[in-house]
């Protein structure tokens, strides 16, 4: 008999600490989700930040980068060509963009993973 209630015990045990790694799992996925920033924000942040900004993209400068335009400021965003997913935008499509923040002296501009639609 107590062979099968430490068993039973020890079940209940592993259940409940299973039960509590998977709640504090699903919190820290729900924590690590990006806020979305203001360009005139990037300035405080440090390089290699990851950040996500909502904006448009306003203007094609060549070589993948394009302006990108929120209602503080614009930046340059690098977006290469596996980037985009296969879609398309234009100056009055509002996007939302995930990339790493990089700053070269006076020059910051946002180094594009990510793109999609934000309406």
């Amino acid at each position: 008999m107590n062979k099968n209630l430490f068993l039973g015990l020890a079940a209940a045990a592993f259940l409940g600490a299973y039960s509590l790694s998977m709640a504090q799992n699903d919190n820290a996925a729900d924590n690590s989700e990006v806020a979305v920033m203001t360009v005139s924000q990037i300035g405080n942040i440090e390089e290699d930040a990851t950040v996500t900004l909502r904006g448009n993209l306003t203007q094609n400068l060549g070589n993948d980068t394009y302006v990108f335009t929120d209602s503080t400021g614009n930046i340059n965003a690098v977006i290469e060509a596996g980037d985009w997913n296969g879609t398309t935008f234009n100056p009055d499509t509002v996007v939302f963009v995930t990339g790493q923040v990089n700053k070269n002296g006076d020059i910051t501009e946002l180094d594009v993973t990510e793109i999609q639609s934000a309406q």
